[in-house]
């Protein structure tokens, strides 16, 4: 039995599976990220120390932690909707609440791993797993395993600029004009609520705190605001994708997250867009396949990055 641990903005789901990826238990808590680095490292110890206290014949524990990490010195660096964390040494302060091996990684790099062990990508050797979530975040699969680039940030490509005119608000300045500033959660919130500015008996008015399925549901009901929106941030993803393969010669794309249960109107602007702007030999055989795990693939992706440490 594995244990895997995924820490989104929100809750921290953790559970204990097979080998196979089969769940065999899981739960949540919610991550209470106001409350500072402290707060959490001791949280997690505890859950640590539960876990194997309930499950005896545990064999290790995987991490996915929303932030780069790098697999050199096990410490995270700078969690972009984490405040007041900095680079903090995880995988020691976990490590000393257990004996069994703890292996940390990026949160998207471990829902990357699911899908390329046991879910929509294990028969593609190369491709590019994208999380739409909060956050926009991304997984490099070469060869079936993680690429992690020089320092452990490869993959992000919610930071990938798409406005290079947009003008610096309250975000950090490396977040301004950037593929998760106009996609992530709060991202399409706030284009949905512009494109209904201008269709007053839009249906988005009517909901007092409007989410991204109540924009995607509104899509698919003929709202013409909702729709708009839904088209453009497929559009913006699909302008997104065209320079990452570009750049990765890849044509393969897993989508996960939250948002990829989005209406298929975001997904046919996705699609059109990257074949009419990626590199003609990309463009040919592009292919977005929606993740096998959805919403658990970052629980189970964790546990078999323990796996991993185990070599079993």
């Amino acid at each position: 039995m594995f244990a895997g641990i995924d820490i989104g903005g929100t809750s921290i789901k953790y559970g204990v599976t097979t080998k196979d990826g089969t769940i065999l238990f899981q739960d949540s808590i919610p991550t209470e990220p106001e409350k500072g680095p402290d707060h959490m490292v001791s949280r997690l110890q505890k859950l640590i120390h539960d876990i194997s206290e309930a499950f005896p014949e545990l064999l290790s524990f995987g991490v996915g932690f929303p932030s780069v990490v790098n697999p050199t010195d096990g410490c995270i660096y700078y969690p972009p909707n984490l405040p007041g964390w900095g680079i903090v040494p995880l995988v020691q302060l976990l490590q000393s609440a257990t004996t069994l091996p703890v292996a940390i990684d990026n949160d998207a790099n471990v829902a990357a791993l699911a899908e390329a062990k046991l879910g929509a990508g294990k028969n593609a050797s190369h491709f590019l797993y994208v999380t739409l979530g909060t956050g926009v975040g991304g997984g490099i699969i070469v060869n079936h395993s993680i690429f992690h680039g020089e320092r452990g940030g490869a993959g992000e490509i919610g930071h990938i600029i798409i406005r290079a005119d947009d003008i610096p608000g309250d975000e950090l300045p490396y977040r301004t004009g950037t593929l998760e500033h106009h996609i992530g959660r709060y991202g399409l919130i706030r284009m949905a609520k512009d494109y209904a500015k201008n269709h007053p008996d839009s249906r988005l008015h009517s909901y007092s705190d409007l989410d991204v399925e109540d924009i995607s549901h509104s899509a698919d009901e003929g709202d013409e605001a909702a729709i708009a929106c839904m088209k453009q941030a497929g559009t913006l993803l699909g302008l997104g994708l065209a320079t990452i393969l570009a750049v990765l010669d890849m044509r393969v794309i897993v989508i996960g997250g939250g948002i990829s249960q989005s209406s298929s109107l975001f997904y046919d602007a996705t699609l059109s867009t990257l074949k009419a702007r990626a590199l003609p030999t990309i463009a040919q055989l592009a292919e977005i396949r929606k993740a096998h795990f959805s919403n658990n693939a970052g629980l189970v992706g964790a546990a078999m990055l323990g796996r991993l440490r185990t070599g079993i």
